[in-house]
């Protein structure tokens, strides 16, 4: 059987004035997905993808599932922090280094989701707790709450903290070995 070349596209493209700058951006590159018929499909692979979908030898009845699972993504880091998990087997709690805020950009262009089929971000906020489908609106009202919070915590919290702190010291007993930091 010959093989075919089909080019498809998603039913929502993003126009030009939301294209990413191409300055340093590998510009061309395309997945395919041939299957044992000898149909070849091929698309877009943006230059964020981390992964090349591409597969051969797809059985035909394969094909409409693995279109619809074909995923462009790209990780992002979060911050590394120390965190107390009080759900330790023993009941006792146990303090780990994790990364929080990180996540992926992500794109299923041929989901039966059309939001899905525009680059997002999902962004994890500690285990199995995510922020998803955030549009870059979303990302920067996230990112904004998160100065906020920070502003409040420096602003308002270090300063009832360490006045806190300085009255406890000042109302023990002077055998008491308190370190303010």
């Amino acid at each position: 059987m010959p093989s075919t070349s089909v080019a498809l596209k998603p039913d929502i493209a993003v126009p030009p004035a939301q294209q990413p700058p191409s300055e340093g951006i590998t510009s061309g590159r395309t997945w395919s997905i041939s299957t044992t018929s000898g149909v070849t499909l091929t698309g877009y692979l943006p230059p964020w993808a981390d992964e090349d979908p591409s597969e051969s030898d797809v059985p035909p009845e394969e094909l409409s599932v693995k279109l619809i699972d074909l995923a462009h993504w790209r990780p992002f880091d979060g911050q590394r922090m120390r965190i107390h998990n009080p759900a330790d087997a023993d009941g006792a709690g146990l303090t780990v280094e994790e990364s929080l805020f990180d996540g992926h950009i992500t794109c299923y262009p041929y989901s039966e989701d059309p939001q899905e089929r525009t680059p997002y971000a999902d962004v994890r906020v500690v285990d199995d707790l995510w922020l998803n489908n955030l549009t870059p609106e979303g990302l920067a009202k996230l990112a904004t709450q998160l100065r906020m919070q920070a502003d409040h915590l420096e602003k308002d919290v270090i300063p009832i903290l360490e006045a806190a702190r300085h009255d406890w010291a000042a109302h023990q007993p002077a055998r008491a070995n308190y370190v303010l930091r």
